[in-house]
């Protein structure tokens, strides 16, 4: 019986402490499982719902996607249509600029076939009429009538107001185009007192003369400030007078005058005092050789000499240097003409290469030529012949140009057998081209293009 109690005891303990200590937490663990269950059932109820959602938007999208292809391809038919109907145009206007191009292309092709064809044409006539003229004129007497054709042809010129004019400056001022009428004016002035001055004066005394005036000018070359002095305008001209009898006063008296005149005088700019001395020095030679009777041989043996520095620029350079030393480019020029023109000719050139002031020798020599037959009141010609013209033509050259110019005419002939036949006649800034070979270029320049 105590053994049933106690069991009972025990039994009763055992479901008490399960009661108390047991049960709560497992009914507490169930009760969690139970409403995760339900969540979940809840959740899985969502769930298809969702799917059931999502079938219907994706069977929605599915036809939303098939009626949006066919709209597309109906669109991309018409838009196919509309490219090809575009594409189709493009291509005939193509077609029709591509033929009307290469119309135009082949229009342009014969036109240019057609020119190239009378280019060469005109050429190969223009070469076959240079071989015959050629041949003809290797005749002297063929290349003497061409240059008595050429005087005819000038004589047509004669009587033409418009021809005379055509040389502007008078002989008087050759070698001053560059300076002002205030100091050609002054030129005048010293021009006239020299022709003056120097009336009596025999050979020696001319060039002493000469030499006193190109000493001068070295002196105003070197010292920039007398020539500014001398050159520029004052009303103090005593002043001036005094000023060259101080620096110049051992020079003769027709030096001495010639310096006041030159200093009292308006000038353009300083640098004409200098020139203008310079070209009376160059006269006081001319006169020598004009009374000696040389002057004509002076001349041409100057002209000569300037054609013969033009085609020897090495020497012309070698006599224009003005850092090497005067003795020496004088001495090269000894070398060159000494002993082989007229005495007034080579102190003319040594004068010259002496005295230059950045001009090239060539052109300086040149310029005397022209100032020995301004001095003489003739402008200087400069014909270029195939041939040596004979005297009688050079004299009916002479008074051609003379009679179409209005003045005296001097001829400085060259012979240069490129030309052909005809003439070539330079006078001044004028160039009249009647050559054979320059009628030959200029028909080939004018050939159609």
């Amino acid at each position: 019986m105590s053994i049933v109690i106690v069991n009972l005891i025990g039994f009763v303990v055992i479901v008490a402490v399960v009661v108390r200590y047991i049960r709560p937490p497992v009914a507490k663990a169930m009760k969690s499982q139970q409403d995760a269950v339900a969540e979940q059932i809840a959740e899985s109820e969502k769930a298809k719902k969702r799917l059931q959602e999502a079938r219907d938007a994706h069977a929605n999208a599915v036809e939303e996607a098939r009626a949006t292809a066919s709209q597309i391809r109906e669109e991309a038919r018409a838009d196919a249509q509309a490219i090809s109907e575009e594409l189709a145009a493009q291509a005939d206007a193509e077609v029709a600029r591509i033929r009307e191009h290469g119309t135009a292309q082949v229009e342009l092709n014969r036109a240019n076939l057609i020119r190239g064809l009378r280019s060469d044409l005109g050429l190969a006539s223009i070469e076959l009429a240079g071989s015959a003229v050629r041949e003809h004129l290797q005749d002297e007497t063929a290349r003497q009538e061409s240059i008595d054709r050429v005087i005819d042809e000038l004589e047509t010129m004669v009587g033409s107001d418009d021809d005379r004019s055509r040389v502007s400056a008078p002989s008087d001022l050759v070698g001053l185009h560059s300076m002002r009428a205030a100091s050609r004016e002054v030129v005048r002035d010293l021009t006239d007192e020299f022709d003056r001055l120097t009336g009596d004066l025999d050979e020696e005394g001319l060039r002493a003369l000469a030499d006193e005036l190109a000493d001068v000018v070295a002196v105003l070359t070197r010292e920039h400030v007398l020539r500014k002095h001398l050159g520029e305008p004052s009303d103090d001209a005593e002043a001036k007078k005094r000023l060259v009898d101080a620096v110049f006063g051992s020079v003769r008296d027709e030096t001495r005058s010639l310096l006041h005149t030159a200093a009292v005088g308006r000038w353009s700019q300083t640098s004409d005092l200098t020139q203008a001395i310079e070209r009376l020095a160059r006269f006081a030679l001319l006169v020598v050789a004009d009374r000696a009777s040389t002057i004509d041989d002076v001349e041409d043996e100057l002209f000569r000499l300037g054609r013969l520095l033009v085609a020897q620029p090495r020497l012309s350079a070698l006599l224009s240097d003005q850092n090497a030393p005067v003795d020496g480019r004088l001495g090269l020029l000894d070398s060159v003409i000494g002993g082989k023109v007229d005495p007034t000719t080579k102190a003319l050139v040594e004068q010259t290469v002496r005295l230059l002031r950045g001009q090239a020798a060539a052109s300086a020599v040149s310029d005397l030529a022209e100032l020995a037959a301004a001095r003489r009141g003739e402008t200087v010609a400069h014909v270029i012949a195939a041939i040596e013209p004979s005297d009688s033509q050079r004299e009916r050259i002479a008074q051609v140009l003379g009679r179409i110019y209005g003045r005296e005419i001097s001829t400085q002939v060259e012979v240069d057998p490129d030309l052909l036949g005809g003439l070539r006649v330079a006078i001044g800034d004028e160039v009249i081209d009647a050559d054979v070979a320059t009628k030959l270029a200029r028909a080939a320049d004018e050939l159609p293009s």
